[in-house]
């Protein structure tokens, strides 16, 4: 355990709640009798599972990493290679900007890298500040390459989850940002953004020769890419899709019979940085069906942060169960069913 990071156990009597126990050593898991969901504070306070309770992990995260030993986890040198330990992150906006405020990599400022993001937000321990047997509260370094400092707070509540973040200015000048939620599942799982048709901004083109735009398709209501087929030849799919909602936001998953359903405030367009849009969409499909990704993606608003004042931003998750259905076409209607009894769609 690195110094700094504690873990609390609280053990509730008469409550039903469970207790805190660790997933693994460097994991908390928060739960009650209808979900569980599980935290890594040592590399950047990201959640790395959430399901209902007893059940598979929703998100994508390599369970192998999550208890490596203090000398295997991450080097804070952008320079080094990427280790993608997936699940919940937190990034600032707009991606061309993560390395322009700091001179400590020229090479990185001067063609305005748009990878890696912050390793002090990433992949820094984080330290608790608060533990309760419902919600934990985290924080980052402070970084001295974008100059903020995370705040986290994770509340569980029924079948729901708040993720808040914050980020302060900790530096003596004013700097621009904007909060990025991006959650990781699986390629192939099932991902829908509820949304008019109209809603569709721009999908991009593949960035490398060789690989292959992966088809987008709206149907029931919702935006979701189409996986390709298994006689595909081993081609790889990568694409990315922007999409500004005129109601508030909403991303939905579907795994092992599970839903996560990701809601958020609405918010003026105009205040997306706009280089980004309200909610992205990534996808990656090939033959290493194991690690291929779809990244869930919301962008919050870009603003001036004075000195010693913050941004925040945050996410309403629902974990609910399915009822069986597996094809796309099936599951959009329920996923529509469901946010129209609930007065969302």
């Amino acid at each position: 355990m690195r110094k700094g990071i504690q873990i609390v156990v609280i053990i509730l009597l008469g409550s039903c709640t469970t207790p805190q126990m660790p997933l693994v050593n460097s994991v908390i898991r928060l739960s009650n009798d209808t979900i569980e969901i599980g935290l890594l504070p040592e590399v950047g306070g990201r959640l790395v599972r959430v399901s209902l309770a007893g059940q598979v992990n929703i998100i994508q995260s390599d369970s192998t990493l999550w208890n490596e030993p203090p000398g295997k986890r991450p080097s804070l040198d952008p320079t080094k290679p990427f280790k993608s330990y997936n699940g919940s992150i937190n990034w600032l906006n707009p991606q061309s900007e993560w390395w322009v405020k700091q001179d400590s990599f020229p090479e990185l400022k001067a063609k305005r890298s748009p990878w890696p993001p912050d390793p002090y937000l990433t992949y820094a321990p984080y330290k608790i500040v608060a533990q309760m047997a419902r919600e934990i509260t985290l924080i980052s370094p402070e970084s001295p390459y974008t100059h903020v400092q995370f705040t986290k707070t994770y509340h569980i509540e029924g079948n729901k989850v708040l993720l808040t973040t914050s980020a302060r200015n900790c530096s003596n000048d004013t700097v621009s940002w904007g909060l990025w939620f991006n959650t990781r599942m699986n390629g192939w799982d099932q991902v829908f953004v509820p949304s008019d048709s109209v809603s569709l901004i721009k999908s991009t083109d593949p960035r490398k020769p060789g690989e292959n735009k992966p088809a987008l398709a709206w149907q029931n209501g919702c935006y979701s890419y189409i996986t390709p087929l298994n006689n595909s030849n081993n081609k790889v799919f990568k694409g990315k899709s922007f999409f500004s909602p005129a109601s508030a936001p909403v991303i939905a998953g579907f795994k092992a019979n599970q839903w996560l359903i990701i809601r958020s405030n609405l918010i003026d367009k105009s205040v997306i940085h706009p280089e980004q849009a309200r909610i992205e969409l990534y996808i990656e499909n090939s033959d290493n069906r194991k690690e291929d990704l779809q990244e869930l993606e919301m962008q919050f608003a870009y603003e001036k942060i004075a000195p010693g004042s913050s941004i925040t931003a945050s996410q309403t998750w629902e974990i609910l169960p399915g009822t069986g259905l597996t094809t796309k076409n099936e599951l959009g209607k329920e996923l529509m069913n469901h946010l129209k009894i609930q007065g969302l769609d």
